[in-house]
């Protein structure tokens, strides 16, 4: 079946890789203030999922009585426009943590801790066979980094900026290696950090549109971060939501280097089933993805005395909560993504990230 998205364009069953990606955007200036015109598109028309105000049905749980805070944090919303584009979120959980006179040692875990392996065995070169061996998997451990964080001040634009730049720059310099050995030596993705309506190529967004905080747009390679909601969100003293959001972003990123992305569009359009269930599949494999990062900053962030805090933030601020209607579920449960970015956390490896093998129940 000819295919918009790479896979297309052969018989099926005949090998197939995934469409090289657009040039990248490099660097941008800092977003201008932008309408809000109507999206028009010219020529031909990619499915809607999501857009400004809609953002996929990805809506905060309703609030509980307990002592955690769920707070549902919207990177969500995926819109192929030109070639693609989606947003989406982040996680991460974990515990323990000691120091020494010569620095952190390496942060003790608890919890999940799998390397998934797929039970059945497609047709060699279809999507479904690239989901569940994608060549990623079998790359190892990102490099350790120097990242110490960034103080956000007061939460305000230019601290968050600060921060950003520094954790992007961790990020690139610890994911570069993984894309040269894949043989994607692509240039780095971009990052917008916006505090006023900023026209992208997934769209239109205004600050503090619904629950998105931040997303990452595949038809670009750019992410975009809402610095109002994150403050509005979580405020300054609370830095691990903001690691744990660009590092989930940045999955996806990872996903769409790697052909994840297109591999997962392709496998959509014979199963249209399996959509939402395929969301959460995608959402928490880009959470695995962030937690093998934290794991490569862990020492230097430092997180080694924070793992419990780390634990908790990633327990209770990201996903759906068991109040949320099936067929909004797009994200997967808050303890679902905890599961998943302590698993890429504790392996350390991309190993740990294969989400697409797994039984259902572990992506709920």
């Amino acid at each position: 079946m000819s295919s918009p998205y790479g896979y297309g364009g052969q018989q099926q069953g005949q090998q197939q890789g995934p469409r090289p990606l657009g040039p990248p955007p490099g660097v941008l200036p800092p977003p201008q203030a932008a309408q809000w015109p109507q999206q028009q598109g010219q020529g031909q028309q990619w499915p809607q999922y999501g857009g400004p105000g809609h953002f996929n049905g990805f809506q905060p749980p309703p609030r509980r009585n307990s002592s955690f805070r769920l707070v549902l944090l919207g990177f969500s919303l995926l819109v192929f426009i030109g070639i693609a584009a989606a947003i989406m979120a982040v996680v991460l959980w974990t515990s323990g943590g000691t120091t020494t006179a010569s620095g952190p040692e390496e942060p003790k875990v608890t919890g999940p801790s799998i390397v998934p392996s797929p039970t059945t065995n497609p047709q060699k070169g279809t999507a479904e066979d690239y989901l569940l061996n994608a060549e990623v998997y079998h790359t190892g451990p990102l490099p350790e980094q120097n990242c110490p964080a960034a103080d956000l001040g007061s939460g305000g634009l230019a601290a968050q900026k600060v921060y950003y730049q520094r954790l992007f720059k961790c990020l690139n310099d610890a994911w570069r290696p993984i894309f040269h050995q894949l043989g994607q030596d692509k240039p780095d993705p971009g990052l917008v950090v916006f505090d006023k309506p900023v026209q992208t190529a997934c769209g239109n967004f205004e600050p503090l549109s619904g629950r998105v905080l931040a997303f990452y747009c595949y038809g670009n390679q750019i992410m975009y971060v809402d610095v109002k909601q994150m403050d509005r969100a979580f405020g300054p003293k609370e830095d691990l939501a903001y690691l744990m959001t660009i590092a989930h972003e940045y999955g996806h990123h990872v996903q769409g280097v790697t052909g994840l992305f297109y591999a997962r569009a392709v496998y959509l359009q014979d199963h249209p089933d399996q959509k939402l269930e395929s969301s959460r599949r995608n959402e928490l494999q880009a959470s695995c993805f962030g937690g093998v990062f934290s794991r490569a900053v862990a020492k230097s962030y430092p997180l080694t005395n924070r793992m419990d805090e780390f634990k908790e933030q990633s327990s209770n601020s990201f996903g759906e909560s068991p109040d949320t209607p099936e067929d909004e579920r797009t994200h997967g449960l808050a303890t679902s993504q905890g599961f998943w970015i302590q698993n890429g956390f504790n392996v350390g490896e991309n190993k740990a990230c294969d989400t697409f093998a797994v039984p259902a129940d572990l992506v709920k």
